[in-house]
């Protein structure tokens, strides 16, 4: 009773709070983040197959992972705004998600030729 209204207990070493929850949007956001850097390396192991001449396809697949990437960096920045959610999942989906579009941006800008 008295934990109940005290909204906490304890288990293990820390503490576990009842008011929070998973949020669905940090979860998405971690799970497309996740996608986007499986596809990244589909996309480079199949570049390298072609010994770096892979063409127009695997490019505007680049810029689909890119996208995918910007939404899920999106999707975890609203997670982590949510009001009593864990953070972990959508923090690790942004540094994630965030990362890769940084990366993509970069291959992309030094993809075009002047």
């Amino acid at each position: 009773m008295i934990n109940q209204l005290l909204l906490w207990k304890k288990k293990g070493n820390g503490m576990q709070f009842h008011s929070r929850k998973r949020s669905k949007k940090g979860i998405a956001g971690f799970v497309l983040s996740l996608i986007g850097v499986l596809l990244f390396l589909v996309l480079c192991v199949l570049s390298a197959m072609a010994k770096g001449e892979a063409g127009t396809f695997v490019g505007i697949c680049g810029l689909c992972v890119m996208t995918l990437c910007g939404v899920a960096f999106y999707l975890s920045l609203k997670g982590l705004k949510e009001k009593d959610v864990y953070t972990t999942i959508p923090f690790v989906g942004l540094i994630v998600s965030g990362s890769m579009f940084v990366l993509l941006f970069c291959l992309y800008i030094t993809g075009i030729k002047f």
